[in-house]
């Protein structure tokens, strides 16, 4: 699931594009752009009657104690510089969280992605399609079209990862794979015999053999396709009913 914008990133957002303006504005007009207060304010000239003398040590001690003007200048370059380096911090954390927030998106997209699970059953749930029912209902002899419905989920769990047991035959695993997936039984078995009897007998295949099939390949596509619902909680399984009460 995607993250929407938070009030936290979108302040971010805005501190990091005000601060960079600042910033940008500052270099292109070749001024700082906090500069340390300027003033043109001069101290009133005391103009004493005519006739009166200020004693000189009273001027000489004014003087001194006067705070040399370096030190003020020095204080004031201080602040500027501090005010600057804030507006630097904040364009950098604004950064910094927007980078964030995008990598989340971006794990976030990573997890909707199907899930190794979901590659098998999506593999099995094409190899069931309407497309595939379709055509083996109608193309071909119905001894290949019964056989046709059982190899392609063979070749899908195959295509899916299914690791090789030699054990069990290919018919097997694709039945246990099945059943992993709640797939109704009836159906598994009724294929699987079609399969069986299609593929080592001699007598003839009928169509209603082929239409039991096709069925039952129906019937197997539904279960998987409700179970991928809910592996991607769209959908609930559906309770099967109970035994009627007498």
């Amino acid at each position: 699931m995607r993250r929407g914008l938070t009030p936290t990133v979108i302040v971010a957002a805005l501190t990091a594009v005000v601060g960079l303006a600042l910033l940008v504005w500052g270099a292109s007009n070749g001024s700082p752009l906090v500069a340390p207060p300027s003033s043109t304010w001069d101290s009133p000239a005391i103009t004493l009657p005519q006739g009166e003398q200020v004693d000189a040590a009273l001027e000489t001690g004014a003087d001194d104690d006067a705070s040399p003007p370096e030190e003020a200048s020095d204080l004031s370059q201080r602040l500027v510089d501090l005010v600057q380096l804030g507006i630097i911090l904040a364009v950098l954390y604004g950064m910094l969280v927007l980078l964030r927030n995008l990598l989340d998106n971006r794990g976030d997209r990573r997890t909707d992605l199907p899930s190794p699970h979901e590659d098998e059953l999506v593999a099995l749930l094409e190899a069931s399609s309407d497309e595939v029912r379709y055509r083996a209902l109608t193309e071909g002899d119905p001894r290949n079209a019964v056989v046709a419905c059982w190899v392609a989920l063979e070749e899908a769990a195959h295509r899916s990862g299914l690791r090789e047991d030699r054990s069990r035959t290919a018919a097997e695993l694709t039945t246990s794979v099945l059943s992993r997936w709640q797939v109704d039984p009836q159906a598994i078995t009724t294929l699987s015999e079609a399969y069986r009897e299609a593929r080592f007998s001699r007598h003839e295949v009928t169509e209603a053999q082929r239409a039991a099939a096709v069925d039952a390949l129906e019937t197997i596509h539904g279960d998987l396709l409700r179970r991928l619902r809910v592996e991607q909680g769209i959908d609930a399984p559906t309770p099967s009913p109970g035994p009627e009460r007498s």
